[in-house]
């Protein structure tokens, strides 16, 4: 029998790599290599969370804002997870943000969230997305989601978002983009049926959120269900201006609102050249 070399990754000239991976299998087809970004650290950023024990503070900021909130910390559940409440006094919100603003939109970063909605959702606004740094964290940066444009505000200029408000006349989420350049871009999230969506009350809720230069997109599945295609709208954070993500919860009305996120992941390419 021929003896198998020592498969040392310093054998390779790039190890690590997208170049790497491509010689090692064979192929260059993109879904499967997209699935393999996490042994790619030469061109790929990546970064998850199962929140199995203390919130890294140091990664992660869990703001409040008003009366009665819980913020979001470890809960004991299975496979563990963070929980949080805003309380039951109206209009008082929990958030969860990365500590640091370090991604560029040219890098087309991507944020995956999974949360598991309250007992109810009526009275509830969400918004899960990249935003540069806001005025208050656990307030949401999409103030004004019904009119077109939609209203950016809290401090934020270059956001990418989905965002829920049943306060609103539009009480369905949206798909939000907005930078420096350009004026905000608002789309109602539909699912195949072409009917508009909202969370299932004590479902599994899985949004992930993409930014580039003035473009953002978004999958949802709902009940581990996807809740239609991929949709998108042609602005969002502009290249150069770093955004981070984040997801904020808020109630408004006067019932209490568990929320526990049960995972998140971050990837984004690596192109800095200096």
């Amino acid at each position: 029998m021929i003896p198998i070399p020592n498969p040392n990754p310093i054998l390779n000239q790039k190890p690590f790599s997208l170049a790497h991976l491509r010689s090692a299998f064979a192929h260059s087809d993109p879904k499967a290599l997209a699935a393999m970004v996490q042994l790619m650290p030469w061109d790929y950023f990546y970064d998850s969370d199962e929140f199995t024990g203390t919130l890294d503070t140091v990664k992660w900021t869990a703001p409040t804002q008003g009366a009665g909130t819980t913020a979001f910390a470890f809960n004991a559940q299975r496979n563990g997870a963070l929980q949080g409440t805003p309380g039951a006094t109206d209009d008082s919100s929990i958030g969860l943000h990365y500590a640091n603003v370090i991604f560029d939109p040219a890098d087309k970063p991507m944020f995956w969230l999974r949360w598991v909605a309250g007992a109810t959702v009526t009275g509830l606004q969400f918004e899960i997305g990249f935003s540069d740094a806001k005025t208050d964290e656990a307030l949401p940066g999409v103030t004004d989601v019904d009119a077109d444009p939609p209203t950016v505000a809290n401090g934020a200029t270059d956001i990418g978002c989905v965002h829920m408000d049943t306060d609103q006349a539009v009480a369905t989420a949206r798909l939000v983009g907005d930078g420096t350049t350009g004026a905000a871009v608002g789309l109602t999230l539909v699912n195949r049926a072409g009917t508009a969506w909202t969370p299932t009350a004590s479902a599994i809720i899985d949004v992930i959120v993409g930014v580039e230069a003035n473009l953002t997109r978004c999958w949802i599945w709902d009940s581990l269900a996807p809740m239609g295609i991929m949709q998108s709208v042609a602005q969002g954070p502009d290249s150069g201006v770093l955004v981070r993500p984040y997801a904020m919860f808020r109630t408004r009305n006067t019932t209490v609102k568990t929320i526990s996120i049960l995972k998140t992941v971050i990837i984004s390419e690596e192109n800095r050249t200096s």
